[in-house]
């Protein structure tokens, strides 16, 4: 099984984004951080994602872990309306897969990130998961979300295959970068 990630790049009067980052080595064996957001964001859980409050919260508290945070954790209380918006902006919004997400058979489950070209900054991001969580699967979506992409080293918890990671969070730490 693998994750999948798809990082996208808004461009400026673009009516669809475009991927700006399929592939970028590792530099100075660290995982590539691509983009950072300009303001610490909410997570949102919708209604029908197949995680706990107890998953969402030990997650963020493992990049908390690493000097990131996070405005608000809000478990499927979506008052903002989040979920339903289809630019996010300030919000991780965690969605079950729906049919109509495009995502890979083997895929464990899906993180999208907007840029904005302007700023360089995390505008919004919204994760798919699949029904069945395996452990590190929000942990590494929510390094994605963070502006991360795969790094693939043994036990690394952003290995692009869910087998060949782990808990290894070396280049992560967020004085480091």
């Amino acid at each position: 099984m693998t994750y999948s990630i798809v990082n996208l790049v808004e461009p400026v009067g673009a009516s669809e984004p475009s991927a700006n980052y399929p592939r970028i080595p590792a530099v100075n064996n660290v995982p590539p951080h691509v983009a950072s957001w300009a303001r610490p964001p909410t997570i949102v859980v919708c209604q029908h994602a197949p995680i706990s409050e107890v998953q969402i919260r030990s997650a963020a508290k493992f990049w908390q872990n690493l000097g990131y945070t996070f405005e608000k954790i809000r478990y499927k209380n979506d008052t903002v309306g989040a979920c339903t918006s289809e630019k996010p902006w300030g919000y991780i919004v965690i969605h079950l897969v729906a049919k109509e997400t495009r995502l890979d058979p083997e895929a464990l489950a899906q993180t999208r990130f907007f840029v904005d070209n302007l700023t360089g900054k995390i505008s919004w991001a919204a994760i798919h998961m699949r029904s069945d969580v395996r452990e590190t699967v929000l942990e590494h979506e929510l390094g994605h979300a963070l502006g991360f992409l795969h790094f693939n080293r043994i036990d690394h918890v952003m290995n692009q295959k869910w087998e060949m990671g782990g808990w290894d969070t070396h280049g992560l730490r967020f004085n480091q970068r």
